[in-house]
């Protein structure tokens, strides 16, 4: 009876003693657990995002940074009114290389899940294989594509001015790729982007058509669904929730893409391919006007932060209806 008492003394002695008494136990273990992923969020997260903010309401250039005052939104108003900072049409081609890399990358991507989900021989190999373009670093992909494109021993002006379809020569020069006014420009980089970004979605493609009921397609096939039939009525709507977030994801990455694209071209000839985040590196930058470099990130970061809420709604519908 008195070991038993002992221990509850013990006990009692322990509820009570401080919590820096306990070691790592309760609201410590807490905060020393949590406190190094706070540091990393407010370095690196929340103080350039705050910092940005003021810097949009400010007139700091880089080459006088000692004449820095507040002007409030006059910085707002002349990103969004004058011509001369390129920020509508820099959206513009976003949305547009956006658009366009999503679609086709999504297309082909496809297609090559559903080939890669048949029984092949060395099936393996060939799903590997098909990753190369993905797991490839981005500047890797740019150069890869600009030697390419090179007017004069590129291999696809080769490929191009080798075309003879009975004496007749589509391409009989040459192409500047990177010259002109720059259409040929928008084409590079965009083939580019889809060629890296297509394996991402044969990868997630390719894991969804790994979970289409084989009873659901029989029982098509018997009620005489053919092929398309039973893709378009089976497995769409199988993968429905998985193509509306691979989408929607690789389209807002396209969206914030600048490796590919200031490597091959550096959003030239003139501003060609001059997208939104590689416009907000040049004004910041190379003609080093922070404070305006600052107030285009703010407005973009105001039209993503709609397209997430956009995004985060449709999945809860898709949540809810399931």
């Amino acid at each position: 009876m008195s070991l038993i008492n002992t221990r509850v003394q013990k006990s009692h002695a322990f509820r009570n003693r401080p919590y820096y008494g306990r070691g790592l136990n309760g609201p410590l273990l807490f905060w020393v657990l949590l406190t190094p992923s706070l540091i990393l969020f407010i370095g690196i997260i929340f103080y350039p995002l705050f910092n940005t903010i003021l810097l949009s309401f400010q007139s700091l250039n880089l080459a006088d940074p000692l004449d820095n005052n507040w002007v409030g939104l006059k910085n707002y108003v002349d990103v969004l009114t004058r011509p001369t900072y390129n920020f509508w049409s820099s959206a513009g081609f976003s949305l547009l290389f956006s658009v366009v890399t999503t679609c086709v990358s999504f297309v082909i991507g496809f297609l090559f899940a559903i080939i890669l989900n048949q029984r092949l021989r060395f099936q393996t190999l060939w799903r590997g294989l098909a990753l190369i373009p993905w797991v490839i670093p981005y500047v890797v992909v740019a150069y890869l594509f600009f030697y390419m494109y090179n007017s004069q021993y590129g291999i696809i002006n080769q490929l191009l001015t080798s075309i003879n379809i009975l004496g007749w020569h589509p391409f009989p020069q040459p192409l500047a790729w990177f010259g002109g006014d720059g259409k040929l420009a928008v084409v590079a980089v965009i083939f580019a982007s889809i060629w890296n970004k297509f394996p991402f979605f044969t990868l997630m493609l390719l894991a969804g058509l790994q979970t289409v009921q084989q009873d659901l397609l029989d029982a098509a096939t018997v009620d005489g669904a053919g092929m398309w039939g039973r893709f378009w009525h089976v497995i769409v709507p199988q993968l429905r929730g998985i193509i509306v977030v691979v989408t929607t994801l690789q389209f807002i990455w396209s969206l914030n893409e600048f490796t590919i694209i200031y490597s091959m071209t550096q959003g030239g000839p003139g501003n060609a391919t001059n997208n939104i985040i590689v416009n907000i590196y040049r004004t910041g930058f190379m003609n080093q006007n922070i404070s305006i470099a600052a107030t285009m990130g703010t407005i973009w970061l105001i039209m993503l932060l709609l397209l997430t809420n956009f995004y985060i709604r449709v999945m809860e519908g898709k949540a809810g209806s399931q």
